[in-house]
């Protein structure tokens, strides 16, 4: 879609919470501070400027590579990292200066919430990720699933898209077959790249997220809107996962052999949907939860303080 003459592009995870953020605190507490998000490269360094680098990648990323020159990070003045997880990682691989990093968590916008979707038709799973994230763990798992029960369908919202033009060409073609794959499999809906208002409605009528993880998530969005919303979740205990689903999330021990992950994932999903079906999950405490520490009207004021006090100094 073009708008006077400008793409509107596809927006990441990243891109939404810097937006949020400026959107939320004074423009004057960002005037002398030079906001990098994730990549670490020392063309993006401003030496009139407080350098404050946002990371929301993981430690092994090839865009945090320059966190091995000991040049690149003492031109930095600050680091920000969204997870204690991600943070301690950093710290032991790059042994980045404790006093130059801080951890803000993620937050996401507030969702109209409506009483948690019945379940006298199907039970709804959805997915929210990228293709890498666990895609083809979830395409199996329904396999396996379709054989014990037909009771639900799971709606997916998974692109190269989200990234662009320019990536979807050079890297969409590679999830081409697993996303046929999806369109060919009993019980799954693959709707492919939606906007986040439209996901974050879908997922507002979803009971269960379905996120078998395979990557090293250093907080997930996802997964947070979908507790925002009440959804049951069910995932690995891989990454950052668990300091950001806490006791709320159904986990199943990550395993490196995909077949293996699959079998053990399915049973946990199957027993979190009986779970469901029986009225036992506790969505509303799920929800008053997320939307006490989790939502940018508690996350502004931890950025405020943390801007008010570098430019202190």
């Amino acid at each position: 879609m073009d708008f006077l003459g400008i793409e509107m592009l596809p927006k990441g995870g990243t891109e939404i919470l810097k937006d949020s953020l400026s959107s939320r605190i004074e423009p004057t507490l960002l005037e002398d501070v030079n906001l990098i998000t994730s990549i670490c490269h020392p063309s993006l360094i401003q030496k009139d400027k407080i350098n404050v680098v946002w990371q929301h990648l993981s430690y092994d990323q090839p865009n945090v590579q320059y966190m091995q020159d000991r040049r690149y990070v003492d031109s930095v003045d600050y680091f920000v990292y969204v997870s204690h997880w991600q943070y301690n990682r950093f710290r032991e691989r790059y042994q980045i200066p404790e006093h130059k990093s801080v951890v803000i968590k993620n937050a996401i916008e507030p969702m109209v919430l409506t009483d948690f979707p019945s379940h006298q038709d199907k039970l709804r799973l959805i997915y929210t990720s990228t293709p890498w994230r666990g895609l083809s763990i979830l395409v199996r798992v329904i396999e396996i699933l379709n054989d014990l029960r037909d009771d639900f369908e799971c709606d997916i919202y998974s692109s190269t898209k989200i990234y662009g033009k320019d990536f979807e060409k050079t890297e969409g073609d590679k999830f081409e077959p697993l996303f046929k794959k999806c369109k060919q499999t009993r019980n799954i809906n693959y709707h492919g790249y939606a906007s986040n208002y439209d996901v974050r409605e879908a997922v507002g009528k979803a009971h269960l997220l379905a996120y078998p993880s395979i990557f090293e998530e250093t907080s997930c969005l996802s997964a947070l809107e979908a507790l925002y919303a009440g959804c049951k979740v069910v995932t690995t205990n891989y990454g950052a996962l668990t300091e950001t689903c806490g006791d709320f999330a159904d986990y199943t021990e990550f395993e490196p052999n995909h077949e293996a992950l699959a079998q053990r994932y399915a049973a946990s999903l199957n027993s979190a949907m009986d779970t469901i079906l029986l009225g036992d999950h506790d969505y509303e405490t799920q929800r008053k939860h997320y939307d006490k520490y989790w939502t940018w009207e508690t996350r502004k004021e931890e950025w405020i303080d943390f801007l008010d006090l570098i430019k202190e100094k």
